[in-house]
């Protein structure tokens, strides 16, 4: 009956779109039943979702296109489908309503909205945890994860953004 991640979810959501009732938000989650489950309560909550799993199909892009272009749709449930070979630079925040053990995963996720043509200075990624279980115990771990890489090779986005900045503006340029 209480769902306390649902409850901190919805308010997150309300009070984001009641400053931002424009904004598309994105949300993951790595099972299927989750994605239908935050469906229905997304819709008895008064908030309108639609649902991307792999399950669609071709329909795939037909759905990312009335998300974005939809008035009433402002968020769209996801399963790791939706982390490769789509752009969703239209929206600007991304919640991982789950966190897989694998960091590249959330980075894959990240990479839908964080790339050229983001139209918004800079996205909110939101990663919803529950203290004292699972989640907190995989947030952790990734967090390990990221630090030996980033010990072990430094900033790659130091190293790698200037020579990329330089290409980038290199190609654009002709």
């Amino acid at each position: 009956e209480i769902d306390t991640k649902y409850e901190r979810l919805l308010g997150k959501l309300k009070e984001f779109f009641k400053d931002h009732p424009k904004q598309k938000v994105v949300l993951f989650a790595g099972f299927h039943a989750t994605l239908n489950y935050l469906y229905e309560r997304l819709q008895e909550d008064g908030i309108v979702p639609v649902l991307l799993t792999g399950h669609q199909g071709k329909e795939k892009y037909s759905i990312i296109k009335s998300f974005e272009e939809s008035s009433e749709i402002n968020i769209l449930l996801a399963s790791e489908v939706a982390s490769e070979g789509i752009d969703l630079q239209f929206s600007r925040v991304i919640i991982n309503y789950d966190l897989p053990w694998n960091p590249m995963k959330i980075e894959q996720r990240i990479g839908r909205l964080d790339r050229i043509g983001q139209v918004n200075e800079s996205i909110l990624i939101w990663n919803l945890l529950t203290g004292g279980t699972i989640d907190e115990r995989i947030y952790e771990r990734l967090y390990e994860r990221l630090d030996v890489f980033q010990r072990s090779l430094g900033d790659l986005e130091a190293i790698l953004g200037e020579k990329i900045g330089e290409l980038t503006s290199s190609l654009l340029s002709g």
